[in-house]
């Protein structure tokens, strides 16, 4: 059968790319903005001046986001900030208040360390103590905190003071070995920025330096973060079943899922990170009906109790300011479910997940496509009748060619958008006989690159509204829907969508 070659193919593709400990560990592709943070980091650097060129020549032919107006305007203005001469302040037109005003302070950040006309240092300095809040930060995303500390840093330079001792301090607290600030350049460069403009002969700046220079691609760009433990437990949710898979990779990969789960009990998405609920969820799902469970599910029984908020659900990250999304609590709740963890209560997630559902399915907090949402969050509530909501828009908005576009309207599919649409059918009754599913698979198999994979543009948010993109993501998700389709039993629970 074709499908079940093209899956044979994908099952080696993916063999082919896991990492002696058993993990995918592929950076993210390219994008603007960390290249040209970090490209602006290293300006006037002699002995950095090689790999800053080799960044510059990289964002010379680097193609803006198209898919929201503010990440395109950025993108245009960070692609431009080192080859014009004339160059003014980023004005996006975001209110203080508004759902991009974090992220245009990194602009606003990158205005005022360049001296761009029309900078305002007394504003960039306000907003990011506003942002600090009154505790300065302790109850936000580690990583976040230090970003804001280097926004203020900069602001200050620019405004003649001081550089805080207590800043230098935390900043050395928090970075890793390898000299990176949480393992990703956007906030390495950040941080670097900052130091080279208030401890230029530090040892921590020195380290910083040294480590993005040692990160850069042969290709001269920085990439995003690898989310090793995320991307690992979603090759294992994939492919798991498959004979071979099940041989060759599977013991490798749940033997790194499980030594990879943090000392509180839950896994992050990247070793430098903290714990999150997401990747916690996700690992669970992964390791669920294994052996390797076992040594895992004391610890995560109590850091799925410990986290779980008054209202019975679960945000992404464990900050103040983060609230639950219905992607995360879907995750930790079918995670939990599958794994059996005791002492959790999931009615209240199931109820609440329940009551988001819209005709047009779920929205998510991690993915672009539509069809995520249907394909995380639906299998979690089944067999609750709301779990197929989303399967009448999914087969309204199949494209001419069998697959799914990663948003409503694109004159283009996506196989990982694809991928999840034929993950959410299927879980909804359709089997691989049904024409939409039958014609899903058609499109997965002849987009198939010859070595197995999938080729997509970027679906995942990081930070919002900036996408990212991931080989082993995109070759997961769009191999777990064709597995999916291979394997439905036609019209499961006797019920048709």
């Amino acid at each position: 059968m074709e499908a079940g070659r093209c899956l044979g193919r994908a099952v080696e593709f993916a063999l082919g790319i896991q990492a002696g400990d058993g993990a995918w560990s592929v950076p993210s592709e390219p994008r603007i903005l960390e290249n040209a943070v970090v490209a602006g980091s290293l300006a006037g650097l002699e002995r950095a001046r090689p790999a800053r060129e080799r960044a510059l020549r990289w964002l010379e032919g680097a193609c803006p986001q198209q898919h929201d107006p503010f990440a395109a305007a950025a993108d245009q203005w960070l692609a431009a900030l080192h080859r014009t001469h004339d160059l003014t302040a980023f004005s996006p037109g975001v209110s203080p208040g508004g759902p991009h005003a974090r992220r245009a302070l990194y602009l606003d950040t990158l205005g005022c360390a360049v001296g761009a006309p029309g900078a305002d240092p007394h504003r960039l300095l306000r907003q990011a103590r506003a942002a600090l809040g009154p505790d300065r930060g302790r109850r936000i995303k580690p990583w976040q905190r230090a970003m804001l500390l280097a926004f203020e840093a900069i602001a200050g330079v620019a405004l003649g003071m001081p550089l805080p001792h207590h800043t230098l301090q935390e900043w050395e607290r928090a970075q890793s070995p390898d000299g990176s600030f949480y393992g990703m350049p956007l906030v390495t460069g950040m941080l670097h920025l900052a130091l080279t403009r208030t401890a230029p002969d530090h040892h921590m700046t020195r380290r910083c330096r040294e480590g993005l220079l040692a990160a850069q691609q042969p290709d001269g760009t920085w990439r995003f973060l690898v989310s090793d433990v995320w991307d690992t437990g979603l090759m294992v949710r994939a492919l798991r079943g498959h004979a071979r898979f099940g041989a060759v990779a599977l013991p490798a990969a749940l033997d790194f899922l499980a030594s990879a789960q943090k000392q509180d009990g839950g896994w992050a998405c990247a070793a430098a990170l903290d714990s999150d609920n997401d990747t916690t969820g996700n690992t669970l799902l992964a390791l669920a009906g294994t052996d390797r469970a076992d040594q895992t599910l004391n610890a995560a029984a109590r850091y799925a109790r410990r986290h779980q908020t008054p209202e019975g659900l679960w945000t992404t990250w464990h900050s103040s300011d983060d609230t639950p999304a219905p992607d995360v609590v879907a995750h930790m709740a079918a995670g939990i479910r599958a794994a059996a963890l005791p002492g959790v209560d999931l009615a209240p997630a199931r109820r609440w997940l329940a009551s988001h559902a819209t005709v047009e399915g779920w929205t998510s907090d991690w993915y672009l496509p539509p069809a995520y949402g249907a394909a995380e969050i639906g299998p979690a509530l089944a067999p609750h009748p709301v779990s197929r909501t989303a399967t009448p828009g999914l087969l309204a908005s199949q494209r001419a060619d069998g697959g799914w576009s990663r948003i409503p309207g694109e004159p283009y599919s996506s196989p990982t958008a694809t991928g999840l649409a034929l993950t959410a059918l299927t879980s909804g009754g359709l089997g691989p006989q049904d024409t939409a599913v039958a014609r899903g698979l058609r499109f997965l198999i002849d987009s198939q690159n010859p070595e197995g994979s999938w080729t997509d543009r970027p679906v995942m948010y990081g930070p919002r509204p900036f996408l990212t993109v991931t080989t082993t993501q995109v070759h997961a998700l769009a191999a777990r829907g064709l597995r999916d389709a291979l394997t439905a039993a036609p019209h499961r629970d006797g019920a048709r969508p």
